[in-house]
């Protein structure tokens, strides 16, 4: 996988708090100031994500309400979001009440063509890519609803029990299977999402850091966020 990509084999916790109009030099200050000394993990990127529904949402809906056992499929990858989308990794978040895991697969680097763009070249990918044949099959009923990309900076704890990633500048395109052409944008450039992730077996000890964080909990999902924007038919 690509260097600073985490992949997961056990379910974690990921607290997602909001701080709005808080910069991120403000956001991050904050984080090194907290007694669990947080450094700096991995220099700060832009991360890109193409999400994946089915034609009756239902991927949305199930985290809308916050259903016990839910699910989410995109591609993720890093730099820019416009031409050659290089080591895109294929992830399916798996969340369980408040514990989450995903599973991650390599896919052959591909172009987002802002002129042309559609489900069909992302099927073609899929076709082309070492996926396991579920998988494959899985992919057939879904197609794409959402892009989302934000700079993302990481930070973790000298013991390597707890991580910390700050998200600002984020920005949504809607997709449809068919026609894509990225002329209209929708931001949210006064938030910044702040996420403390760790394993099931740290949880009595996170409380020590949350309880110092001037920040919002939130569930704050940026696939929620965004879907709720862009179409009509999904409630706010």
């Amino acid at each position: 996988m690509q260097s600073g990509y985490t992949e997961l084999n056990t379910y974690r916790y990921e607290r997602k708090f909001v701080a709005m109009q808080s910069s991120r030099m403000k956001t991050e200050a904050v984080i090194k100031q907290n007694s669990a000394f947080f450094v700096s993990a991995f220099q700060a990127r832009t991360v890109n994500n193409i999400y994946f529904d089915t034609p009756g949402l239902d991927c949305y809906f199930d985290n809308l309400f916050g259903n016990g056992q839910r699910w989410k499929a995109r591609i993720r990858w890093y730099g820019d979001v416009f031409g050659i989308a290089s080591s895109p990794i294929l992830e399916f978040k798996l969340k369980k009440g408040f514990v989450g895991t995903k599973k991650s697969f390599r896919l052959p680097s591909f172009e987002i063509d802002k002129s042309e763009f559609n489900a069909q070249i992302l099927k073609t990918i899929f076709e082309n890519a070492d996926l396991p044949v579920d998988v494959k099959e899985k992919l057939t009923g879904l197609q794409p609803v959402l892009l989302n990309t934000y700079l993302r900076s990481y930070f973790v704890t000298l013991n390597n029990r707890y991580r910390i990633t700050v998200d600002t500048h984020l920005e949504f395109y809607n997709l449809r299977p068919t026609w894509n052409h990225f002329q209209f944008k929708f931001s949210e450039q006064l938030k910044t999402v702040v996420e403390l992730k760790y394993d099931q077996e740290w949880d009595n000890e996170a409380e020590k850091i949350t309880n110092q964080f001037p920040f919002r909990l939130d569930k704050n999902s940026k696939f929620v966020a965004g879907m709720s924007h862009f179409r009509n038919e999904v409630p706010e």
